[in-house]
């Protein structure tokens, strides 16, 4: 039997590997390792961008304050205080009486004065009422005698043309009858009948004559002048009518309305005054104060017993209902700040999250100390904010369950963090 050659499955070719179940399982792993590392680092580019799009598009600021607006109460009038009942941090509701005022001896006194001025004021209004009546009463007599005297100067005026025109027409009569006693003489002067010398006097006659004319004509042609201006209402001789009278008593007249208004205005204003002093009086022995609104006793400037003048402070009221979180900010941040959209407010010891609306937003050099005084607190600059240009930015918060909390005067004081929406491009 001869040698049959062993025929190769795979000439020339290795021999395929014994498979190894452990080598495929390392493998898979890192397979499977390679596959969820590239996964992570997709994941880890997805939160990186939109973290980096959150920062763009968002403005997170720390350090907010809870504010709110403060109200003082005043003395109406000098006293002594009777009852106090304001302590800070008690809360209080509308028109609770606070504090009653055992008036001062001078009140009363001040009282009848007062109640004398008024009856002053309203004589002296009336005297002035009385007076402009007559002065308008003069100025429409005034009017009506400019009038019927400006018609009279029409009259005169036509009159006087008429005249003149009656002498110029007799000038005219003149010259032509010395002209034709002239001529006549002047044909018998060739015959020899009559002298030169005649003859030249009649000449001068009828020369003088024509003068005479001349001069009736200036004296109709300024009668008619006269009589046109007249008829226009233009006066001739100003000082002589009542123009100047007119315009005098028409200024006369305007000063005493300003004098009536402002009696009117004294008087107004007196009389509320009284109305108000014999209200808070009526019949008690007492002053009473009482709280405008609902809200928590803030701080008390005067203690009981104590003398105190008008307008001294009694005490400041403060509105839990009127709460915002107040904060700096750099100019450049309140540039890019997008005031249509709402922000997010994250109180200090509050789980919560709130939604505000952004009230305001300045510029520090606009801040008066007038306004800042009627709020609760003016919160400092943050030191990392100094020397720059900054902003003040208020948000109106919803009410809180902090505000409930008379005794810890409605959270104002209490630290904020805030997250305002931003604009991708300053405008």
């Amino acid at each position: 039997m001869l040698d049959t050659p062993v025929k190769r499955l795979y000439p020339n070719e290795l021999l395929p590997p014994i498979p190894n179940p452990e080598v495929e399982q390392a493998l898979w792993k890192r397979l499977s390792l390679a596959v969820a590392v590239v996964g992570l680092a997709i994941v880890g580019i997805g939160v990186g961008t939109a973290s980096i799009s959150y920062r763009l598009t968002h403005l997170h600021v720390e350090g907010g304050v809870v504010n709110g607006r403060l109200v003082r109460l005043r003395a109406p009038i000098a006293g002594k205080l009777q009852d106090f009942y304001g302590r800070p941090g008690a809360r209080v509701q509308a028109q609770q009486i606070v504090a009653r005022i055992m008036p001062a001896p001078q009140e009363k006194e001040s009282l009848l004065k007062l109640q004398g001025e008024v009856q002053v004021n309203a004589v002296q209004l009336e005297s002035g009422r009385q007076t402009l009546v007559f002065l308008q009463q003069q100025l429409a007599q005034m009017e009506r005698q400019d009038v019927a005297l400006k018609q009279a100067h029409v009259a005169i005026a036509d009159k006087d043309v008429e005249y003149h025109q009656s002498g110029v027409n007799a000038e005219n009569a003149q010259v032509a009858a010395a002209r034709l006693e002239y001529e006549r003489y002047n044909s018998l002067l060739a015959e020899g009948a009559v002298s030169r010398q005649k003859v030249d006097e009649l000449r001068a006659v009828w020369q003088s004559a024509e003068a005479k004319v001349r001069q009736a004509q200036a004296s109709l042609d300024s009668s008619e002048t006269s009589l046109d201006a007249l008829a226009s209402g233009i006066p001739l001789n100003p000082g002589a009518t009542l123009a100047n009278q007119r315009l005098n008593l028409m200024q006369a007249i305007q000063d005493q309305v300003t004098l009536v208004h402002t009696l009117e205005a004294q008087l107004a204003s007196k009389k509320q005054r009284l109305l108000q002093v014999q209200t808070q009086y009526g019949d008690r022995k007492t002053l009473e104060i009482k709280a405008p609104f609902a809200g928590v006793v803030y701080r008390t400037e005067r203690e009981l017993g104590e003398l105190v003048s008008r307008p001294d402070n009694l005490l400041t009221l403060l509105d839990c209902n009127d709460l915002w979180i107040e904060n700096w900010i750099t100019a450049e941040q309140a540039r890019r700040i997008d005031v249509q959209n709402p922000v997010r407010v994250q109180l200090a010891g509050d789980t919560n999250t709130y939604v505000g609306e952004i009230e305001l937003i300045e510029p520090v050099s606009s801040i008066e100390m007038v306004r800042q005084q009627v709020q609760a607190i003016i919160p400092p600059v943050p030191p990392n904010l100094s020397n720059q240009p900054l902003a003040r930015v208020t948000v109106r918060i919803p009410p809180s369950s902090d505000q409930a909390q008379a005794h810890q005067f409605c959270g104002v004081g209490k630290s904020a963090n805030l997250t305002f929406g931003m604009k991708l491009f300053a405008q």
